[in-house]
């Protein structure tokens, strides 16, 4: 049998960035996005986020094309949002997400980075997290897009 480790740090926003994810209900959303990772043969290591945003650390299983899994996670998040009314200002999903492949060395920092959204978010603005984050994994902040 084989054996992989596939890491892989994903983020993506709320449409227009909307600050609607409130923090009071956030943990149901995770509970349901893991589900969704787990029912797709992957393992969530770490979820979090901020108000317009979640980051995920995952081992995406061999068999997973990992632009389905994204689209399934935002598709049937997306309808369970808005379902659930627990984030009433919620639109939708902007069109595009951010995925960087890591080592495993680097999964223990990742996760924490990933824990601590909301402290890091008292003094970085999230355009400037993302920026950096675009910077630290070799790709142009000059492809933001809203």
């Amino acid at each position: 049998m084989s054996k992989t480790k596939i890491l892989i740090h994903i983020v993506f926003s709320t449409a227009n960035r909307a600050k609607c994810l409130n923090e009071d209900n956030q943990d149901s959303l995770y509970r349901m996005i893991w589900s969704l990772i787990r029912n797709n043969k992957s393992k969530l290591l770490r979820i979090g986020g901020f108000d317009d945003h979640i980051h995920l650390l995952i081992d995406l299983h061999p068999s997973v094309a990992l632009s389905d899994l994204v689209g399934k996670i935002k598709r049937q998040s997306s309808g369970w949002i808005k379902e659930s009314g627990l984030f009433p200002q919620f639109e939708g999903w902007n069109k595009e997400y951010y995925a960087f492949s890591c080592s495993p060395e680097d999964a223990d920092m990742i996760i924490e980075y990933i824990r601590n959204q909301r402290e890091h978010h008292r003094h970085q603005k999230v355009h400037d997290e993302l920026i950096d984050v675009l910077r630290k994994n070799g790709m142009p902040a000059d492809i933001l897009t809203d």
